[in-house]
């Protein structure tokens, strides 16, 4: 089936249309949108979602080259998508847990476990910064996880989260030392 023809299809608002497009542009669009995502299933969402897109966009649309507006159409999604998910950053709300168990950190007397006064002053303090500085920080020092795996959850460089980090413990720091808590 031509060109010409799909789009006569989906004038008449003929279901056939979709069909026909997944055949003929399918997997060249998928490979696009694999390319941005770098994971099949969402990439094959992203080219339902564009697909749906060219059904409300013809009529009144009538492109000249079929294959060209379908693929940026899923190149656009497959980029808005990857925006979305960087900027939602896909961390688990379980990996954001209270820092109850926090009590394997050590502190500088040698002591394996700390304090529940000062388990609590440091959720007060992790609680009062920035979402991301706190994700970075549960991240690294909770969940074990290491700079370049957070750096790769949250969408930022490995550079980003050490001075993240860095600055976080710094502030943490003072905070305790005001509480008179040395760790």
């Amino acid at each position: 089936m031509n060109d010409k023809e799909l789009i006569m299809l989906f004038d008449r608002r003929d279901e056939t249309a979709i069909t026909e497009l997944d055949h003929k542009y399918g997997s060249r669009c998928r490979a696009v949108a694999l390319g941005v995502l770098k994971n099949e299933a969402d990439a094959e969402e992203c080219v339902n979602d564009a697909f749906l897109k060219v059904w409300n966009s013809i009529p009144p649309a009538a492109p000249d080259k079929l294959s060209a507006f379908v693929e940026s159409i899923v190149r656009n999604k497959a980029i808005d998508r990857y925006r979305t998910d960087r900027r939602e950053k896909r961390i688990p709300p379980e990996d954001i847990a209270p820092l109850e168990d926090v009590a394997e950190l050590a502190d500088d007397t040698g002591s394996d476990v700390l304090s529940h006064e000062t388990v609590d002053l440091i959720e007060e303090y992790l609680s009062g910064i920035d979402r991301k500085k706190r994700l970075i920080f549960i991240g690294r020092y909770y969940r074990e996880r290491s700079v370049s795996e957070l750096a790769a959850e949250l969408g930022i460089a490995e550079g980003t989260v050490l001075s993240s980090i860095h600055r976080t413990k710094k502030g943490l720091a003072e905070f305790l030392k005001k509480r008179g808590v040395s760790i």
